[in-house]
């Protein structure tokens, strides 16, 4: 793998002002929960950088990388395909990042939907991807505050947030999420 600094420069050349200007903000807050919940800071840094780094392919494009991975697409994820790009960019930053640690992979691939089982590092990205800085609406304010406090409650204030929009939207909520929320309930699985 390549030094922070590259993967930078090289982010910063894929994606948009916008997008990179997120995940740096996302690579900032996941350094202070990281030292707060006893992260992997260097890990949870290279995660922060690449996992957005498919977030604005073409939808043909990411269901040609993850087909062409020997992945299976989900009904759910026909129905909204932007959930590929969590599962594009693993494969991105293996592929082409030389990405090989599997805590940095997962903490990619489960970004925007959790998992059952989720981990500390996985946690992290999971809510700083919802509370960095440029996030300024009520809900990722409020999880923004309990992150501070108490891991596994932010995990589950922004699973619930998230749920709640999408069942208000009649959206499809991906199992992962239902998973991990029930996980979180009957285990101390985060700090």
């Amino acid at each position: 793998m390549v030094t922070i600094d590259k993967l930078r420069k090289e982010v910063k050349k894929r994606l948009s002002l916008n997008r990179f200007e997120h995940s740096e903000r996302v690579a900032n807050m996941s350094e202070k929960l990281s030292k707060i919940w006893n992260g992997d800071t260097a890990k949870l840094i290279y995660a922060a950088y690449l996992h957005d780094i498919a977030r604005d392919m073409p939808t043909k494009d990411l269901v040609k990388i993850v087909k062409e991975n020997g992945y299976r697409i989900s009904k759910l994820e026909y129905a909204k395909p932007v959930l590929l790009h969590s599962l594009a960019g693993t494969i991105i930053a293996e592929t082409i990042f030389g990405v090989n640690d599997q805590s940095i992979l997962n903490a990619i691939r489960y970004h925007t939907t959790g998992r059952k089982g989720i981990t500390v590092n996985e946690a992290i990205i999971y809510v700083a991807d919802f509370t960095e800085c440029g996030r300024n609406f009520k809900e990722a304010n409020i999880v923004r505050k309990i992150s501070f406090k108490n891991l596994k409650e932010a995990v589950l204030k922004e699973t619930e947030f998230n749920a709640c929009f999408l069942m208000n939207k009649r959206k499809l909520i991906h199992p992962y999420s239902i998973e991990m929320f029930n996980d979180l309930l009957k285990n101390e699985i985060l700090p």
